[in-house]
């Protein structure tokens, strides 16, 4: 019913003001006084009315224009900044920059905590896990070496399916190796894990049936871009998507609407959801569990009268560092 609602009232709108609305609406970055041009009496303005002495600003849509630096607030960077671009010191404000993607290089905001400890523990194995992994990371390819985690770990750090996709570097009395999470292990305690039959004999002995562990978190092996799986169902008005092929697990996702980033919720069903995008070709940054952001451009979204009936993969233009 609200996907209903949404196509209709969005296809109102573009019937109702398609010859009003142009791509200046908004305003120009930096013109406080709404003249057109951006000079020191945009300057003279927007100081005053941080120091109080006025208490509004003339421009229409107060935010998008001054806030020069894309923060989503109003406050004395937005003043160096604007006095920066002013005297010809930068030639673009730092929201203009923003919206160019990808972002030329990842930052780091912080690691969650402990994200790299060994956890001991125990495995068990089963045959299973290939297809309807809790993950939604199918097609596994039938050689590959996987594991379902349990939920305390799945669902680490408040974040649903946190570890999804992760890899883990295993250790038993026998050896090592590596596995993928591409499933849930409901039944199993802290640090459990249930492993398929290659990766248990690598470790340990078949007919224990249940073995000590100890595993970590490890790069995954690849080399190539992030992918983005696009939910079956989605559209501008309900958007889905998982991260995959990323080199460490996606605990965040944010998408950039109305001049200011939007916080995604991860599903259990490991997809990061949001309701009324509004691009098809949405801006977005992603979050890994050692801190470090990305900024990425998904290409493209079914139109709004046009959503998925089957999911499908976009190809990112970037990935996490090493």
């Amino acid at each position: 019913m609200k996907k209903g609602f949404c196509l209709l009232l969005i296809v109102f709108l573009i019937q109702t003001f398609s010859f009003a609305v142009n791509g200046d609406e908004q305003g120009l970055i930096g013109d406080i006084n709404g003249d057109g041009e951006v000079d020191s009496t945009d300057a003279t303005i927007l100081k005053r009315y941080l120091l109080e002495i006025t208490d509004s600003l003339p421009a229409e849509n107060k935010l998008w224009v001054a806030d020069t630096n894309g923060d989503g607030i109003i406050d004395s960077s937005d003043y160096v900044v604007l006095v920066r671009y002013i005297l010809n010191v930068i030639d673009q404000f730092p929201k203009e920059v923003i919206s160019q993607t990808p972002s030329p290089e990842p930052i780091n905001t912080g690691a969650y905590p402990d994200w790299d400890k060994v956890h001991s523990s125990y495995a068990t194995f089963t045959g299973s896990g290939y297809t309807g992994g809790a993950s939604l990371l199918d097609p596994i390819p039938s050689d590959m070496e996987i594991t379902a985690l349990n939920p305390y770990d799945y669902n680490s750090f408040d974040v649903d399916a946190s570890l999804a996709g992760a890899y883990l570097e295993v250790t038993g009395e026998k050896g090592s190796t590596v596995v993928y999470v591409n499933d849930l292990y409901p039944e199993g305690g802290p640090g459990a894990l249930d492993l398929n039959p290659t990766s248990f004999a690598k470790i340990g002995d078949m007919e224990d049936g249940i073995i000590d562990i100890e595993w970590k978190i490890v790069a995954a092996p690849i080399t190539e871009n992030v992918l983005y799986r696009i939910k079956e169902g989605s559209s501008p008005c309900w958007l889905a998507v998982q991260v995959r092929n990323h080199k460490y697990p996606v605990l965040k996702m944010e998408i950039y609407q109305d001049n200011q980033w939007h916080n995604m919720q991860k599903m259990p069903y490991n997809h990061f959801l949001y309701e009324n995008i509004d691009s098809t070709t949405p801006k977005i940054r992603i979050t890994d569990i050692r801190g470090y952001v990305i900024t990425d451009v998904i290409d493209s979204i079914p139109e709004f009268d046009n959503a998925t009936e089957e999911a499908y993969i976009v190809p990112g233009n970037v990935q996490f560092p090493d």
